[in-house]
């Protein structure tokens, strides 16, 4: 299975559909999450709308797909990077965005795709964000 990480953004968008298309190549089911955070000191929302807002994300990404038939979702509370972590071990690949972030955005990952690879026992492909 390949496990592909989304958040919203458009380099997200691109990275599920990369990985829906390699996906197809190597025939293997693509499983999309979105991980979600939630503080009861801090967040405004309570945890269950969080949790909502997550999912509808989620739908919003595969519905946006043109074919869903080996694609899955799941919507998980954590930190994305260890999300992400435990949610790919050991499943064919993970599939990340990196956002670009200033100048050094350009020398750097991103935290969650810099961790990610860090700790990855499994090939992890980070698709770019656009040129500018």
């Amino acid at each position: 299975m390949i496990v592909v990480g989304v958040d919203g953004t458009e380099v997200s968008k691109k990275a599920l559909e990369w990985a829906v298309r390699e996906g197809k190549i190597r025939r293997t089911p693509v499983h999309v999450v979105h991980a979600w955070r939630f503080d009861p000191m801090t967040d405004l929302l309570p945890r269950q709308q969080i949790e909502e807002d997550s999912t509808e994300l989620l739908n919003r990404e595969i519905a946006g797909l043109a074919d869903t038939d080996h694609v899955s979702f799941s919507s998980v509370q954590g930190d994305a990077a260890r999300v992400l972590h435990e949610v790919s071990d050991g499943e064919e690949m993970l599939v990340l965005g990196s956002h670009r972030r200033g100048p050094l955005g350009e020398l750097l990952l991103g935290s969650v795709s810099r961790e990610c690879v860090r700790h990855a026992t499994f090939p992890v492909v980070v698709v770019p964000a656009a040129e500018s």
